[in-house]
C-alpha cells in the first residue's frame, strides 16, 4: 500500500523480563511465561530450535506478522534475544501474547467430550478467520501444523492460531510442504 510504513519487530531482551516459567515444549522448542517489567504484563516466549543455527525463518515470520494484526492469530510483540538460563547459549524466539486457557487439545482433554456445539462452531469460525488472514498476507504465511495443540485460547475461550511450522512461499504458484 502506498504510504504504509513498516517498522522492524521490537527486540526484547532479558533486562525487560523476569520470572521465567516453562509452560510448554514440543518439536519446535520451548515456551516460557515471563513478566515484562516495562509493560506490566505476562507474555509468552517461544524459543525455537534451529538445525542450521540461524534465526532467519523466525525473523521472516515476525516481519509478516507485523504487517497487521488479526484477533484470530496470536499477537507477536517482538523478537526475543537472551538467555533463559545462565548456562545456556544466547537464544532467539518470539515474544507473544499469553493465552491463559491453554490449547484446544487441553480443553478437549479437560472436557473428556466434544465441546458444546455453540462453542465448537465459534472456535471453528475463529480458526478459519485466522487461517484466512495468514493466507492473505503478502506474501502469504502458510501454517503447516494446524491441530488442536496449536490453537490457543484466551480467558473467553476465543480461539487463536499460534505460530507453528510455517512457510512463506517463494513463488505464489509453488505448492511444496517444506517449512521455512
Amino acid at each position: 500500500m502506498a504510504g504504509q510504513v513498516c517498522f522492524p519487530p521490537l527486540v526484547i531482551r532479558d533486562d525487560s523480563l523476569r520470572c521465567f516459567v516453562r509452560i510448554g515444549a514440543g518439536g519446535f522448542g520451548q515456551i516460557y511465561r515471563a513478566k515484562h517489567t516495562e509493560w506490566g504484563m505476562d507474555v509468552a516466549i517461544k524459543l525455537l530450535l534451529y538445525k542450521d543455527g540461524s534465526a532467519s525463518s523466525i525473523q521472516r515470520e515476525a516481519n509478516l506478522m507485523f504487517q497487521g494484526g488479526n484477533p484470530n492469530v496470536i499477537r507477536i510483540f517482538g523478537l526475543y534475544e537472551g538467555r533463559v538460563g545462565e548456562p545456556l547459549p544466547p537464544q532467539s524466539g518470539l515474544v507473544m501474547e499469553l493465552m491463559p486457557k491453554g490449547s484446544v487439545a487441553g480443553l478437549l482433554q479437560t472436557l473428556a467430550a466434544p465441546p458444546p456445539w455453540p462453542l465448537a462452531f465459534r472456535m471453528a469460525h475463529q480458526i478459519g478467520l485466522g487461517m484466512n488472514f495468514l493466507h492473505h498476507l503478502t506474501p502469504p504465511l502458510l501454517h503447516l501444523d494446524l491441530k488442536p495443540s496449536n490453537v490457543l485460547l484466551n480467558d473467553s475461550l476465543d480461539a487463536k492460531a499460534s505460530p507453528a511450522r510455517s512457510r512463506v512461499p517463494l513463488d505464489p504458484h509453488e505448492h511444496h510442504d517444506e517449512p521455512v
